[in-house]
């Protein structure tokens, strides 16, 4: 009931969420292991696939009137981020790859997009119990 309220946002700010936090516990472990040597550092990869899911989630109320038609594409569910080797051109002699200034950055940016996420479905769920308080009246 309240994913029809709010047309899906719900499920994408939930998904973004759930993956911002697995890459910021991607980053950290690269911040943590700076000194390791032959450490290769990594990252989640999900935007690409998550806007991809979001752009078709506006055609779920379409309906396959006929077999040969296109079938829905992957819902939000099936998004998962793929863990890939952070490019470095700045390996050093221990062969480790991490350079902690680049994933500061990331981190800093990981973080204020968290957050901004986490905002936004606060207020939606400020304006549900607005209305449903309002609504008693």
């Amino acid at each position: 009931m309240v994913q029809r309220l709010f047309s899906g946002s719900l499920d994408v700010l939930q998904k973004n969420l759930d993956l911002r936090l697995i890459r910021h516990q991607v980053l950290t472990s690269n911040v943590a292991n700076a000194e390791t040597p032959g450490y290769v550092a990594k990252d989640i990869r999900f935007e690409e696939a998550l806007q991809q899911a979001v752009g078709f989630t506006a055609q779920d109320t379409l309906r396959r009137t006929n077999p040969r038609h296109l079938p829905q594409p992957q819902g939000l569910r099936e998004v998962q981020g793929t863990l890939v080797v952070s490019p470095s051109d700045d390996v050093g002699r221990d062969r480790n790859s991490v350079s902690v200034d680049r994933e500061m950055a990331e981190l800093a940016t990981n973080t204020l997009q968290y957050n901004a996420s986490a905002e936004i479905l606060s207020r939606m769920f400020d304006q549900l119990k607005r209305t449903i308080s309002d609504g008693g009246r």
